[in-house]
């Protein structure tokens, strides 16, 4: 009995989810209509995490030459975690 409350706590951990989104660079420019995302999975917090998710490549992706500002949100599923950087503008 014991081990299955056990288990069941630990399921219950890992099916628990959370997103926050932080504001983390501002420009004058204006704001454009183009978003440019980059993201990275991460599992236990080894393993994945080797994508670039700078500044410079949600930028490329998004094809912005001119940032208005850039978000992160970051989302976790118990051991899962995915980390995206928005980037707006021109």
């Amino acid at each position: 009995m014991k081990k299955m409350i056990i288990a069941a706590f630990a399921i219950a951990a890992m099916c628990v989810s959370c997103q926050t989104t932080t504001p983390i660079a501002v420009t004058s420019n204006p704001i454009g209509n183009k978003c440019g995302e980059a993201s990275a999975t991460i599992v236990l917090g080894i393993f994945g995490g080797s994508s670039n998710i700078g500044i410079n490549a949600a930028a490329k992706n998004g094809g912005i030459t001119k940032v208005s500002h850039v978000d992160v949100a970051r989302k976790n599923y118990g051991i899962v975690r995915t980390m995206t950087t928005r980037v707006y503008g021109e």
